[in-house]
């Protein structure tokens, strides 16, 4: 992931502002999706595109097993 309004290269947050979901930079608090490039794999896909509510939910409850 990357933030283009300060330049963080690392893992953009999916947090919970008023009910709804959003992407935030947790370097300069950025949440303008058209100021920031994510990629996740989605259905066997890695995805750019920002997705709906249902699916942001799945990504934010994914835990990383090692």
């Amino acid at each position: 992931d990357y933030c283009q309004v300060c330049g963080w290269d690392g893992e953009i947050e999916v947090v919970e502002e008023d009910g709804k979901l959003i992407w935030k930079c947790p370097q300069c608090g950025n949440t303008d999706q058209d100021k920031m490039n994510v990629a996740r794999r989605t259905c066997g896909y890695i995805g750019t595109q920002f997705w709906n509510q249902g699916r942001t939910q799945e990504i934010k409850d994914r835990v990383l097993h090692l």
